[in-house]
């Protein structure tokens, strides 16, 4: 049962039905009196109400009781839950109470906020409106002043006048501007940021290594065949030596190389004096010191050449290919051992070889083309010989191409010997590279570990430069393919960036400066092949593992960023350097960082008329002169250089096609201005003389700035008030004023 059902029962009770089921005989209303029933006396008693009623109450009480204790046990679980209930009712409108009061705050900041923001907007548009009329009375100001100032210098024809009229005409037939009026300055140069990097160079120094080299005399070839010559030793060769090794003397032995697989070596007699004079170099330690070519002519119109070194080596690297002792070996210039194996096969297939003798220590072997056992054709076959101790090695063979005597001739200067000048003394070398610059019509070259490579199809692709690297690169930079034919655009962007990855910070800012040059933003018709390796240079030293950024470059060193040519030709007339865009990533100023509020006009030269105008112009300034220069302007800027534009020329943004004339300033300094050229030829002196005075003033800010129109009003002030106060300065201006109108008929 729940307590809200027990409730009612109690609530209900009807005292005068309850009193007469009891027994009462007599109800009045202050008495109830009763009669026999359960009376002892049998005698009528009576009670009052009151005392009745308050029976009865306590009787019900005491029932009450007694439900209620029975009740208990059940209703106090119940009552515990409900308190409970309440109690999170409780905690639930506190919390709401809480979020509401803050929210009320909220409310009422924002609704502060929201005041005082509308009082700064009115205050703000009231500001404006000040502004706006303060502006339309400095206009209407300015515009009587003009008035005045066009009145004030009308021609007055006094004798005065008329002398000064006479000598103006005369100082002003046949004079030139004192500057050039096609080359309008640069604005907006700004201050270079401080970086915090290295500093870059602030000259370059070469090297003194190889100081001692000696470019060698290499006699021509005679014109019978005849050339001998051998390279000087030197403490730089390091003779390759091996131990003599016993073996069976072989005969006719067959190789894998068939004749037509001369085909797919695309070699020409250039690669192929390469490749022999290679194994030469390889075994004296990277150079060709002390190493001997011998030519003379034999029968048949044939020449018998001998090549002749100092190391020694073992058969099996004369026969078998991938048999190398320099695929390992960085310095090396071979990789696969089989160079010397092409070679042979070309001079037997194509130059007339019968056969290539190949000697050193103790044996002999001679390769030849023979028929296979195997098939109807022929292939490099080999027979080997015991010799008596021959401390060197040899190649020697006898050919029909008198070209290729030639070529050999020219290949002993395609490698590093201490004969060679492109060694001498480069202008950077590391570990990794070396660098010489020379003369811009000379021919430079591309060496990799000491043997010279062609670029694009040339010995002499590098024109101006040397460019050696010391070492093979990797793979993955520089696949040393079997014909290693010619280094591509490519392949010399893949150097570039190998050697940025591996330098130092000091490393590339040396190459930079050593290759400065190449740096400079030139035409792309006049880009060389070096002028690529500095960008890809440049660009790797950003991303490499040691990068290099924020460099402190010179204050004139700019890099390039789309602009007009003519910005580019005046800042190189202002001495600044001009680099190639990559240069911004690693800290060098960008030409739209230097260049601020660049010109919009395309200068125009003035004709004889038109330059008369700008002297009488100019001349008007230097007289006015006493009430601005100081207060006002500088003298360098009272003495304007004014520049002539034809708002209808191509080229000419549209945008300012109603442009008459247009100030040239630099951070609160007048440059001078432009001036439009019909507005030139026909407007009035006055009208002329009042727009130079309003872009001269400009230097205090734009047309909607009021600093700008009480700058203009002062200046109109305080010109009339020369004019009109000092009867010189008066005619002075009328006779100019004369002589500009006489130029206008």
């Amino acid at each position: 049962m729940e307590i809200s059902s027990l409730r009612p029962v109690v609530g209900q009770v009807s005292c005068p039905n309850l009193l007469k089921n009891s027994g009462a005989n007599q109800i009045s209303d202050n008495s109830i009196s009763f009669s026999g029933g359960n009376n002892p006396s049998g005698n009528d008693k009576k009670y009052s109400k009151k005392q009745l009623y308050a029976a009865l109450l306590a009787s019900t009480i005491g029932s009450a009781a007694i439900v209620g204790a029975i009740m208990h046990g059940r209703t106090s679980r119940i009552i515990s839950r409900f308190e409970r209930s309440i109690n999170d009712l409780s905690g639930r409108n506190r919390r709401l109470s809480n979020d509401a009061s803050d929210l009320k705050l909220r409310l009422n900041r924002e609704k502060s906020d929201n005041a005082t923001l509308l009082r700064d907007k009115e205050q703000f548009e009231r500001a404006c409106e000040s502004l706006k009329s303060s502006n339309e009375q400095l206009k209407g100001d300015n515009a009587r002043l003009q008035e005045r100032l066009n009145a004030a210098i009308e021609a007055s024809n006094t004798p005065e006048e008329k002398a000064l009229y006479a000598r103006y005409k005369a100082q002003f037939n046949g004079a030139e501007l004192d500057y050039d009026p096609t080359r309008p300055p640069v604005t907006g140069i700004v201050n270079p940021s401080k970086a915090k990097g290295p500093v870059y160079p602030a000259e370059h120094v070469p090297t003194s290594l190889r100081s001692d080299i000696v470019d060698s005399y290499i006699p021509p070839v005679g014109g019978d065949g005849r050339f001998d010559f051998r390279f000087s030793t030197s403490p730089e060769m390091h003779i390759t030596k091996v131990e003599s090794k016993d073996f069976e003397p072989m005969s006719k032995v067959s190789t894998s190389i068939s004749e037509s697989y001369a085909d797919s070596v695309q070699w020409d007699n250039d690669k192929i004096a390469r490749d022999i004079l290679q194994n030469f170099y390889d075994g004296h330690g990277q150079t060709l010191d002390g190493v001997r070519l011998h030519f003379e002519p034999v029968s048949n119109g044939r020449y018998k050449i001998r090549i002749e070194g100092l190391s020694t080596y073992s058969p099996d690297k004369a026969i078998f290919i991938g048999e190398s002792t320099k695929r390992n070996d960085p310095n090396a210039a071979g990789n696969y051992g089989e160079g010397l194996k092409m070679a042979a096969l070309k001079l037997l297939r194509d130059k007339g070889a019968t056969k290539v003798d190949i000697g050193s220590d103790n044996w002999k072997l001679s390769y030849s083309l023979d028929k296979s056992s195997l098939a109807d054709k022929r292939v490099l076959t080999y027979s080997m010989d015991k010799t008596p101790k021959y401390d060197g090695n040899y190649v020697e063979f006898e050919t029909s191409d008198k070209d290729l005597l030639e070529k050999f001739r020219l290949t002993l200067k395609r490698f590093y010997s201490s004969g060679n000048s492109h060694f001498k003394c480069p202008d950077f070398e590391n570990s990794y590279i070396g660098i010489k610059k020379l003369g811009p019509k000379e021919k430079g070259g591309l060496y990799i570990a000491g043997q010279r490579f062609e670029f694009g199809g040339d010995y002499d692709g590098l024109p101006g430069v040397v460019l050696f690297v010391k070492q093979k690169p990797p793979i993955k930079v520089l696949d040393p393919s079997r014909d290693r034919t010619s280094i591509n655009t490519s392949q010399l962007e893949n150097i570039a960036q190998w050697i940025a990855e591996n330098a130092s910070r000091s490393e590339k800012l040396s190459i930079l400066k050593a290759l400065e040059e190449y740096g400079y933003k030139v035409d792309y018709s006049k880009e060389t092949p070096m002028h690529n390796f500095v960008r890809h240079f440049v660009n790797k030293c950003k991303y490499a593992d040691i990068p290099l950024k924020d460099v402190q470059f010179p204050a004139n060193y700019v890099a390039y960023s789309s602009c007009d040519d003519d910005i580019v030709r005046s800042l190189r007339q202002a001495g600044y350097m001009i680099f190639d865009e990559q240069y911004q990533y690693i800290g060098m100023r960008t030409i739209s960082q230097v260049v601020g509020d660049a010109r919009k006009h395309v200068p125009v030269l003035p004709n004889s008329v038109q330059q008369k105008k700008i002297l009488i112009l100019k001349e008007a300034l230097k007289k006015l002169a006493p009430s601005l220069e100081g207060h006002h302007f500088t003298p360098s800027e009272l003495d304007a250089k004014i520049f002539m534009f034809d708002k209808n020329a191509k080229g000419e943004n549209r945008m300012y096609g109603g442009c008459c004339a247009e100030a040239i300033t630099d951070f609160g300094k007048s440059l001078g201005f432009w001036i439009e050229r019909e507005y030139l030829d026909g407007s009035k002196f006055s009208d002329v003389l009042e727009t130079a005075l309003h872009e001269l003033s400009h230097k205090a800010g734009g047309d909607s700035n009021s600093s700008f129109g009480y700058k203009l009003t002062n200046v109109n002030q305080d010109v009339i008030k020369q004019i009109l106060t000092n009867p010189r300065t008066k005619a002075e201006l009328s006779a100019l004023n004369r002589l500009w109108d006489d130029l206008a008929t």
